[in-house]
C-alpha cells in the first residue's frame, strides 16, 4: 500500500504595493489610449494628444505646392512635390490638423519655397569617383492664418498685415477732383513677413548602394519633420 502524502498547499503571494499600482497605471492608460474620444484626453491633470503641443483653434490647414526657386536638374527635379507630399503625411501623421485642398475652407495656409539645393562631396575613390557625399536643401516657409493674416511661423509684435477689404465689402464713392485740396496722407507700409528658414541635410555612401535619390529622400523626411515641429504652440 502506498503512503499518503500531505497536500500543503503553495503559500498565498503577497501582492506589491508598488506593483500593484504600476499595473493600475498601465490598464488606465491601455484603457484610455484604446477608447475612440474625440475629445481631448486628460490624466492626472496633464493633457496627453496631438492637441497638447498644437493649437486646438486650428483645425484645416491648406499646402500648396512648395515652388522652387533652386537649379532643377537630374535627379532632382520634382524635389518640391515630393517635399509637399511629405510635409502632408507628417501633418496628417502627427498633428491634429487636417489638410484641405480649397484655401476658402482652410483656416491657415502653409508656403514652402526651395531656395538652394547643394551637392557637397566629402570623400572621392582612387577612381576619381564620389565615395561619400551630403545633399543640402535650404526652404523658406511661411505659415500664416487666413482668418486674420497673423504670421504663425514667426509671430512678432506689430507683424499683422492691415485688413484688405473684402470681395463683398462697399468702398466709398471717390467725389471729383478738387486741386485745391491738400493731398492725401500716404499708406502706410505693410510689414515685410520673415519666413523662417530651414536646413537639412542627407548624406549617402555609393559603396554602400545609396544614391542621390535616398539622399533626397532623406532630406524630405527631416524637412517635414522640421516644418511640422515648427507648427507646434508656443509653451
Amino acid at each position: 500500500m502506498k503512503p499518503i502524502h500531505a497536500f500543503h498547499p503553495a503559500p498565498a503571494q503577497r501582492c506589491h504595493p508598488r506593483r500593484t499600482f504600476l499595473s493600475w497605471l498601465g490598464g488606465t492608460a491601455l484603457a484610455f489610449v484604446g477608447c475612440q474620444n474625440t475629445g481631448p484626453i486628460h490624466i492626472f491633470g496633464y493633457r496627453l494628444g496631438a492637441d497638447a503641443l498644437y493649437d486646438p483653434n486650428i483645425r484645416t490647414v491648406y499646402v500648396p505646392v512648395f515652388a522652387n526657386r533652386a537649379l532643377q536638374t537630374t535627379p532632382y527635379r520634382g524635389f518640391e512635390v515630393d517635399l509637399t507630399q511629405a510635409v502632408i503625411r507628417e501633418i496628417g501623421r502627427t498633428t491634429s490638423f487636417r489638410v484641405v485642398s480649397d484655401p476658402e475652407r482652410a483656416d491657415t495656409e502653409l508656403i514652402g519655397v526651395i531656395v538652394g539645393i547643394q551637392k557637397q562631396i566629402l570623400n572621392r575613390t582612387q577612381q576619381n569617383m564620389v565615395r561619400d557625399g551630403d545633399l543640402i536643401v535650404t526652404v523658406d516657409v511661411v505659415w500664416r492664418d487666413l482668418r486674420d493674416g497673423t504670421i504663425l511661423s514667426a509671430p512678432r509684435k506689430g507683424a499683422r498685415p492691415p485688413a484688405a477689404p473684402l470681395p463683398g465689402d462697399i468702398l466709398p464713392i471717390p467725389g471729383p477732383f478738387d486741386p485745391n485740396l491738400p493731398p492725401p496722407a500716404p499708406l502706410p507700409e505693410a510689414p515685410q513677413v520673415i519666413p523662417t528658414r530651414l536646413v537639412a541635410a542627407g548624406r549617402y555612401l555609393s559603396e554602400l548602394g545609396e544614391t542621390s535619390s535616398s539622399a533626397a529622400k532623406r532630406v524630405q523626411d527631416q524637412l517635414a519633420t522640421q516644418i511640422v515641429s515648427m507648427m507646434e504652440r508656443p509653451w
